[in-house]
């Protein structure tokens, strides 16, 4: 899931999209605490796309080198300068991941738009 995202943002604004990632099904343990308490982490070579709902076309595609996800000790993360979308529309978040082998893209309709301050 993706945090940190209010829905709307100011032109001249910078926001760190932080990533909550856990596993779909986590194995069947006994325990006290609970198995979603910790944050798991996507592989290193991961990045993120924006699209503009507008025109259906990708303004920042999926690049490894420039769009690629980045982690600290709380979770995987990155970071947008709303100064280069253009204001008053709707952009969605598409992250892209390579896991066991096989490459998915999760498109689960992170929304925001960009306004005039």
């Amino acid at each position: 899931s993706l945090e940190e995202n209010p829905g709307v943002f100011n032109i001249d604004s910078i926001n760190r999209f932080r990533l909550n990632v856990s596993l779909l099904y986590p194995p069947r343990t006994f325990q006290t605490s609970s198995y979603f308490v910790t944050n798991n982490y996507l592989p290193e070579d991961s990045c993120y796309a924006l699209k503009d709902l507008d025109t259906n076309e990708f303004v920042i595609n999926f690049d490894p080198q420039y769009t690629q996800i980045s982690s600290d000790m709380d979770s995987n993360y990155f970071d947008i300068y709303m100064n280069g979308l253009e204001p008053e529309r709707y952009y969605k978040i598409l992250i892209k991941t390579n896991i066991d082998g096989s490459t998915r893209i999760y498109d689960d309709n992170y929304y925001f738009k960009v306004i005039n301050g």
